[in-house]
């Protein structure tokens, strides 16, 4: 059993995934002593798996900015440096692909989505592999770590923070909890909402497996590139899977394919006569095409079935201490935005609490920014999938939505890909204006966007419209709509050009001459 040899420290943390590890090395490497507590041990199995270039952009900005640069491994020099320094067992994200599905219908080519990523290659991070690397990352920058150690008790106080664990007690001046659904101090202090007041309700099955067809080979006709060439989301009415490969590059060591399927619970409620591997495959038989992908597929570990898997919290900070992202809450994977939130959520607390720390003054007002940019990103990320959910009962009203999420993105990886590029990645110049630009929905062009294409989801769910209308309405702000957002990619203009045409499905976004290979698409289908 490892021994710790003193007792206090400047920060505690509470669980040691990604993003408590994260805290802990941008906290030890800019010198401030760190103890971090863990009921389990690494390696360990983990989802959230999926990148996009938003994702390694703001882990990008961590690293520069807190002089970490081990985080660039899974920034902006991955996948190559990754697999160098990290691990080999991670997969590559060339696409975001979108396939629809009638339900008892064969999937039709002209029902799908391809979007390519600008100028490299994203991940699929073997989450095992990924979160121990940065467990020694933390280790070798100072901090301490108790693994296979029970939490019993935290005190707060104007004197500090005391935690008792294995039976011992440590002091710190502040604590972090990355302790996830099961928050720690979420239960102690009766944080969590109740009922979740989220607008999206879905659960979830998932595991790892191995022998998944590449979808290509179902299908035939492809788009821009293989479906195995990144993360692929098999969409329904109210649900969809994931098929995440880890061994989709030449050489590649790893054989396992991350799966699951999530569901509307109003719509599919838990069969609870079946077990989580038999209700999943109970959602194969409603999809034929995807059935065939999943012909010969094994479980190498345990089915894992949720219940509903949204949940918040009142507040995400208090004196003394504050909740990482995924111990405040959770929305659902759809559109990788898990990460992003969990990336978003580090840079804005670590300046907080660095400069908390530095002061020696931990008022609850200091972070008053960490708690209101974490919910605003919570509340983004939950209407854009709420939207999305309801937009599957028609493929038309899904094709205007998801450019929703299209403009959403390419906005930010545009605007976050100039700040680092003008900033000369410098610290000085990036920090005050990381956050806002991050989140996007700030900027009052792509805020008004949104809102009115959010309210006519609303209305359709409230059954004010129906299919027809609120597809209709949809395409009319797309089509009219000013695009007023500053984008620095020079390719702005055909972006906004394809985002507007219902009949363009295949986006290799950041290829100059594939504008009139879009055109061309227009009368493909």
């Amino acid at each position: 059993m490892i021994t710790i040899d003193r007792t206090e420290f400047d920060v505690i943390v509470l669980g040691t995934g990604i993003a408590g590890t994260m805290i802990s090395t941008i906290l030890s490497r800019n010198g401030h002593s760190v103890l971090m507590i863990d009921s389990g041990v690494h390696p360990r199995f983990a989802i959230g798996e999926s990148t996009i270039p938003q994702t390694s952009q703001l882990i990008t900005m961590l690293a520069k900015e807190f002089k970490v640069p081990e985080f660039q491994y899974i920034g902006l020099d991955s996948p190559d440096a990754l697999r160098l320094h990290v691990t080999r067992n991670c997969g590559i994200k060339r696409i975001f692909g979108f396939a629809y599905h009638r339900l008892g219908e064969e999937h039709q080519i002209s029902e799908a989505h391809q979007f390519g990523n600008i100028w490299r290659d994203e991940n699929h991070l073997f989450r095992q592999d990924v979160d121990a690397y940065l467990l020694t990352v933390a280790l070798n920058y100072g901090a301490r770590a108790l693994q296979s150690t029970q939490v019993e008790s935290v005190d707060i106080d104007e004197r500090g923070v005391r935690v008792t664990a294995g039976g011992k007690t440590y002091r710190s001046r502040f604590v972090v909890d990355g302790t996830g659904f099961r928050s720690v101090l979420a239960g102690k202090y009766g944080l969590r909402g109740q009922p979740c007041e989220m607008v999206s309700s879905t659960r979830s099955i998932f595991t790892h497996v191995i022998n998944v067809k590449p979808f290509e080979e179902i299908v035939g006709k492809l788009l821009t590139q293989p479906w195995a060439s990144g993360t692929l989301h098999h969409l329904f009415k109210r649900g969809w899977f994931w098929v995440i490969p880890f061994n989709n590059w030449e050489g590649a060591p790893n054989p396992l394919v991350s799966v699951g399927v999530t569901v509307d619970d109003r719509v599919w409620p838990e069969d609870g006569s079946l077990t989580p591997e038999q209700e999943f495959e109970s959602f194969l038989r409603l999809l034929p095409s995807v059935e065939r992908q999943f012909a010969d597929t094994k479980a190498v570990r345990p089915w894992v079935r949720t219940k509903r898997i949204q949940y918040s919290s009142r507040r995400t900070v208090g004196y003394r201490y504050a909740l990482l992202s995924h111990a405040a809450g959770f929305i659902d994977p759809l559109f990788s935005r898990g990460l992003i939130n969990t990336v978003e959520n580090l840079l804005s607390l670590s300046r907080g609490l660095l400069d908390a720390l530095s002061a020696d003054d931990f008022t609850e007002t200091r972070f008053e920014k960490v708690d209101f940019e974490a919910k605003r990103s919570f509340s983004f990320a939950d209407r854009l999938v709420a939207g999305a959910y309801a937009s599957w009962d028609d493929f038309e009203m899904w094709n205007a939505w998801l450019r929703v999420w299209a403009i959403h993105v390419h906005a930010a990886e545009s605007r976050l890909g100039g700040l680092l590029t003008l900033g000369g990645l410098s610290p000085v110049r990036m920090r005050p204006l990381a956050n806002p630009i991050a989140s996007t929905y700030e900027h009052p062009g792509f805020r008004e966007f949104f809102e009115e294409m959010y309210g006519v989801m609303e209305r359709y769910e409230a059954k004010q419209l129906s299919i027809e209308q609120a597809r209709a309405e949809l395409w009319e702000i797309i089509s009219h709509h000013e695009f007023k957002i500053p984008l620095r990619d020079p390719l702005s203009r055909h972006h906004e050009w394809a985002m507007a045409q219902p009949r363009v499905r295949d986006f290799p976004l950041g290829m100059p001459e594939k504008h009139a290979r879009w055109e061309a698409r227009l009368t493909d289908f």
